[in-house]
């Protein structure tokens, strides 16, 4: 209850530093400028992966997430009064860092949960649990959707950075509870590889097809971000209100996962192999870009996007997370931040890179172009899928 009570506040924060983030970026830059920074967020998850491992194994699980807690609301708040002061370079930092802190915290919260559950109770209580956290992202919404306008989008920032810090308390709370039932009893990393768990990841078989499914998720996704918020930019041009319907647009997406995550979440784990759950998920992403590729507006841009948001947040995460409770710590910790965390957000900035080289080279691509690319991958993630493991049952 004291871990999933930090990641509600911990999502509620994003939520408010992912619509404020964007609609500053869009205020200062053009959209087309996206996949720019979304190039740089690999050079920034590299290093934050690296340190994370760092602290692991000097700090410990516990003080290591208390860490990660506090730096990100320092660091929110400060590019947050960074663009206020028109510092240059500021709105380009706010929304790379926006992309870059929640993915630690996340998958440190789930690395911790996995830690106590055995496979039963994952299948059990991880719709549940991503349930709990999502009534904070649907709050968050609503907040930046009311004020936003009222208070401006960096002081949504600040209330951002203000719960990332309480959220902090909260994860001290759930490690004392714990015990010392986290900590890892393997060996830890000696050479730089072993920070990453490279090992785990040419010899894993869970790891390694976890690996490809993100790296396919994360393109798709890229593919399908880029596309609304070009359209989005030409309807709604004004930051302020931009920030509004952004707030009120991911409200929606995630009260629509959090109906999922508590109606199909535990019924659907419970009684379908994860493995076909795994690969009904893209063939679902596929059929529903190909709407965006007969039409390529803002309305089918948004649903195709909607749909997809929804599904990764709910039955894609809880059927995810299942697949490292059996897993040692090193996976659950090292490995998981390796793919969780670093290959996710690298993927998206290796396929903003070639978008942007596109750009360069052809000029600004048609917004049927994306979802078309998005049909293409929705193929290949589903042949990966056909080798994951099923986790062994348990009570």
């Amino acid at each position: 209850m004291a871990i999933t009570a930090a990641g509600t506040l911990a999502m509620a924060g994003y939520e408010m530093v992912r619509s404020a983030s964007a609609s500053v970026f869009l205020a200062h830059h053009s959209a087309a400028r996206l996949p720019e920074a979304l190039m740089l967020v690999p050079l920034a998850m590299f290093a934050f992966t690296w340190l994370f491992s760092m602290s692991l194994k000097r700090l410990g699980a516990d003080r290591t997430f208390t860490a990660t807690l506090l730096l990100s609301a320092l660091v929110l708040a400060s590019a947050a009064a960074a663009v206020r002061g028109n510092v240059p370079g500021s709105a380009f930092l706010l929304y790379i860092f926006g992309q870059a802190y929640i993915v630690f915290i996340v998958e440190e919260v789930w690395a911790f949960i996995n830690s106590l559950f055995v496979p039963a109770q994952g299948k059990r209580w991880n719709g549940v649990i991503i349930a709990v956290s999502t009534a904070g992202s649907v709050t968050g919404g609503i907040v930046t959707g009311r004020l936003s306008v009222a208070i401006g989008s960096e002081r949504i920032v600040w209330i951002a950075a203000g719960l990332t810090a309480v959220a902090s308390l909260l994860g001290r709370l759930a490690f004392r509870l714990a015990g010392k039932r986290p900590t890892p009893p393997d060996r830890p990393p000696e050479k730089l590889a072993d920070h990453f768990a490279w090992d785990l990841l040419r010899t894993g078989p869970t790891i390694r097809r976890l690996a490809l499914i993100v790296v396919a998720a994360q393109s798709v996704a890229v593919l399908l971000d880029i596309a609304f918020h070009q359209a989005l930019q030409t309807a709604v041009p004004q930051q302020d209100p931009r920030t509004a319907l952004l707030g009120y647009f991911w409200s929606a997406v995630n009260l629509f996962a959090l109906a999922l995550q508590l109606g199909v979440c535990p019924f659907l784990l419970s009684r379908v192999p994860l493995r076909r759950v795994h690969a009904a998920i893209p063939l679902l992403f596929g059929a529903a870009a190909l709407a965006a590729v007969a039409f390529p507006v803002l309305p089918v841009l948004a649903a195709v996007f909607f749909v997809s948001k929804t599904v990764d947040y709910s039955v894609f995460r809880a059927a995810k997370e299942v697949l490292y409770i059996p897993l040692s710590f090193t996976a659950r910790y090292r490995a998981k931040m390796t793919v969780d965390a670093l290959i996710y957000r690298s993927s998206k900035g290796v396929v903003s890179a070639l978008l942007s080289l596109s750009n360069r080279a052809f000029g600004l691509l048609p917004l049927r172009f994306y979802p078309l690319l998005v049909v293409l991958l929705c193929g290949g993630w589903n042949r990966f899928t056909r080798g994951l493991p099923e986790p062994p049952v348990a009570p």
